[in-house]
């Protein structure tokens, strides 16, 4: 029952926003063929590129929607095979998947604060003092252990540890901090 009405909902909004944006390009006074070129070019491109972004709120979505399908009108006043690209363009960045550092081939700084740690770790698995410490921390606390052995040895993400462990994530930064802390003084990285 709740699918029903979530499914019925969601289409009638959808119907309703689609309708809407289509009079906007008609207070333009664009030809409906254009309009609806426009419009199909701009869904299409966006489930082509991936996963569309979605807001929680139905009244942010629809704003956004109404202002990136206007902007696309108000190019097609310009010209079609602009407003076409511009929709393709557009499309893409509401897959959440543009990023300017992919744009431009540019490596971004994307490395962790514990990279050291992890690279100790990948090369150095069955040292002595690795060994030593990972039986220290067992020993001190279980979940400090837990922490360290998800982030460092199984590389979940915080919102993966913070579901296991039922943590906050500003909590395992801290405590994150405290166990590289300690392995870069004990382990000499």
């Amino acid at each position: 029952m709740k699918f029903n009405k979530y499914f019925f909902g969601s289409l009638f909004f959808n119907i309703a926003e689609t309708i809407l944006i289509f009079l906007v390009g008609k207070l333009l006074n664009l030809p409906t063929n254009y309009i609806i070129i426009i419009m199909l070019t701009f869904m299409i491109s966006r489930g082509f590129f991936g996963k569309a972004l979605h807001f929680k709120a139905w009244y942010r979505c629809l704003i956004w929607s109404c202002l990136i399908l206007l902007s696309l009108f108000l190019i097609l006043k310009i010209d079609l095979k602009i407003s076409i690209l511009f929709a393709i363009f557009s499309a893409f960045i509401m897959t959440g998947k543009s990023n300017i550092n992919d744009m431009y081939l540019w490596k971004g700084n994307n490395q962790s604060k514990y990279a050291d740690i992890e690279k100790y770790i990948k090369y150095h698995e069955f040292d002595k003092e690795l060994i030593e410490f990972e039986q220290n921390i067992q020993k001190k606390d279980k979940v400090l252990y837990l922490l360290y052995k998800y982030r460092f040895k199984e590389h979940k993400t915080f919102a993966e540890i913070s579901n296991l462990l039922d943590i906050e994530t500003n909590r395992i930064t801290a405590e994150l901090d405290k166990i590289a802390f300690g392995m870069r003084i004990f382990c000499k990285i």
